[in-house]
């Protein structure tokens, strides 16, 4: 009995969704991190003149890897997500809320390909 209340909880604990880390940078040159999985990542905003937002976000494993850096343009409640090469178990989110630039991370299911 016990083999079979542990094997349902570990079931459990598996199929429950991850909960996601979540920083909201709500003015121009405000930072903030996000430490989930393998990586560290820290993002900042400027804001454009025509009102969109530029997002610079640099990830960095917790060993001695070379940072790796992505910038992109958000506009009108763009979404835009993405795992980091070599790190797919874990999605980052990053969304123009209007004034508000919501970054995300979660983990992820990672399934291989096979034959």
């Amino acid at each position: 009995m016990k083999t079979i209340l542990l094997t349902a909880a570990a079931a459990l604990a598996l199929a429950a969704p991850a909960s996601a880390e979540v920083v909201a940078l709500s003015a121009p040159l405000q930072a903030g991190s996000l430490h989930t999985g393998a990586l560290d990542m820290v993002a900042y905003r400027t804001d454009l003149p025509d009102g969109a937002h530029e997002v610079t976000a640099m990830f960095r494993g917790r060993g001695n890897q070379k940072p790796q850096r992505v910038v992109m343009r958000l506009d009108g409640g763009d979404e835009v997500r993405f795992s980091m090469p070599g790190k797919p178990q874990t999605l980052y989110t990053f969304a123009d809320k209007g004034d508000v630039v919501e970054i995300s991370a979660q983990g992820a299911a990672v399934q291989l390909a096979t034959r």
